[in-house]
């Protein structure tokens, strides 16, 4: 337990109020929707805090998890003109960590929007990333004895609601595409809630070294998968990048509040340089700002991709702020929609599996044999030892038949490995069973698809026509607010 959470504890003890601490896996993502959904509760019945900068010094602002903060009202209640988010080391002067704010237990004035107290019981951090904190917020009022009003506007589809992913046109999709990007995708398309756009990021494609003659084709390929898998051109915006301008007018506009020297620090772009040294291009140092133009260009607040964009998310989130600051902008900061395959292990066991790495991947296309041939040829073991292999090819097909096949096969496995042994042979083939088992109906699809292009030509270009539609408005009124005509 830290110190902090003892502290927060002992407050309400002393005040005799109810609450419950709950206790949270070691694992579990920082994200507000994965925590809840952790909780078994809706998006409403979180709180976070944030801790907020002024010309007056730090303020905290408590608010539902289904609202975002409008800088105007705040700034309006605070009677201040500048407002931007703590930065890690003004976090660390009150003993506090970034994405880990508890309601209370520090000496910083603490705001709470009225939209909070509509609920009767709210969950919250404690100080400890291992333990949540549920109450009723009447109660944390009582201790707190924060000051309240009304400063957020709910999220709901048309702003805070919307959702913006997307793929690079390097060729069909994978299974690690599917699992870490597209279920994500359709899960969110289900939800009423959201409006979903989704894309064939070919822009992003020109960052690396790529064949010109094959882009087009690659292009057409994602888009025949998303639809394939089950993406709705009547639910979601399914576009490509390209074909909507705006990105990269906005993307040149976020550029005046972003230095070489944060881009030139990005792990993702070191990678980058040491992977193609002779082609490190302004396009590949400018990605995350492209990126951060894709998302905000549709205000969206939530972006299902693997953890390994999390740097960049966090470079569109430190734009958002700053632009917002700078302008008097609205924003969101977009999180990170976790999905439970969002990073899929490549079948040689080492790294994630990419298109860049032959013989790592299974394409969503493969008939049965491919898959059987492609798994027969992963590394392994002599099938037995003491400890479970947490790397290597066995490791990636543990993870793989956790994915497909469920996480008790898994531990059956795992107990064979520590007594009588595993029969590869028998893993391979029944996981290459159960992978295309879930492959067939989209190859089916894709099929059905490839036979009528003249409907894919017609989700492309209504896809585009509907995302220039949003995209243009949030470009017109950036520009405005940036004193260009």
């Amino acid at each position: 337990m830290s110190d902090l959470m003892s502290k927060i504890k002992d407050k309400l003890d002393q005040a005799g109020i109810k609450y419950e601490l709950i206790k949270l896996p070691e694992d579990i993502s920082m994200d507000i929707d994965v925590h809840m959904k952790f909780h078994g509760k809706n998006i409403s019945q979180a709180m976070p805090n944030m801790v907020l900068k002024t010309e007056k010094g730090f303020v905290v602002a408590q608010r539902r998890g289904d609202s975002q903060i409008d800088n105007k009202k705040l700034k309006k209640l605070l009677g201040v003109q500048r407002l931007a988010l703590a930065n890690e080391d003004d976090l660390k002067k009150f003993g506090l960590l970034p994405g880990i704010v508890p309601p209370l237990g520090y000496e910083i004035p603490i705001y709470m929007d009225e939209k909070v107290l509509e609920n009767t019981e709210i969950y919250t951090g404690t100080g400890d990333r291992l333990f949540a904190l549920k109450l009723n917020p009447q109660d944390l009022l009582k201790v707190s004895k924060a000051k309240t009003g009304d400063f957020t506007k709910l999220e709901d589809k048309q702003l805070g609601g919307r959702v913006l992913s997307g793929i690079r046109a390097t060729g069909k999709l994978h299974l690690g595409n599917y699992l870490g990007a597209v279920k994500g995708f359709l899960e969110l398309q289900k939800n009423p809630d959201y409006s979903t756009f989704y894309m064939v990021v070919d822009l992003h494609t020109l960052t690396t070294p790529y064949d010109k003659n094959a882009l087009k084709e690659s292009v057409r390929h994602i888009i025949l998968d998303y639809l394939a898998c089950g993406l709705d051109p009547t639910k979601s915006t399914i576009f490509i990048q390209s074909m909507v301008p705006e990105h990269v007018e906005l993307a040149y506009l976020f550029s005046t509040v972003v230095s070489v020297a944060r881009m030139q620090h990005l792990p993702t772009f070191k990678e980058k340089v040491k992977q193609h040294p002779e082609d490190v291009t302004m396009a590949l140092l400018n990605y995350p700002v492209l990126m951060s133009a894709d998302i905000l260009v549709y205000k969206a607040g939530l972006v299902p991709v693997g953890i390994d964009q999390e740097p960049h998310l966090e470079v569109a989130r430190e734009i958002a702020r700053k632009i917002n600051e700078k302008y008097g902008l609205d924003f969101p900061e977009p999180e990170r929609f976790a999905t439970a395959g969002e990073y899929v292990p490549s079948l040689m066991g080492e790294g994630k599996m990419s298109k860049s790495i032959e013989g790592s991947y299974i394409n969503l296309t493969d008939n049965l044999e491919t898959i059987k041939s492609k798994l027969a040829k992963a590394p392994t073991d002599a099938g037995k030892g003491s400890k479970i292999p947490t790397e290597g090819g066995v490791a990636s097909l543990l993870t793989l038949v956790e994915l497909f096949q469920g996480s008790d096969l898994r531990k059956e496995y795992e107990k064979q490995y520590i007594s009588d042994g595993i029969r590869y042979q028998k893993l391979k083939d029944d996981l290459a069973q159960a992978i295309y088992k879930e492959l067939q109906p989209i190859q089916e699809k894709r099929k059905e698809l490839e036979q009528n292009p003249k409907y894919v030509d017609q989700v492309i270009k209504e896809g585009a026509e509907k995302a220039r539609k949003v995209a243009s408005e949030t470009l017109q009124e950036v520009k405005k607010a940036m004193g260009l005509s």
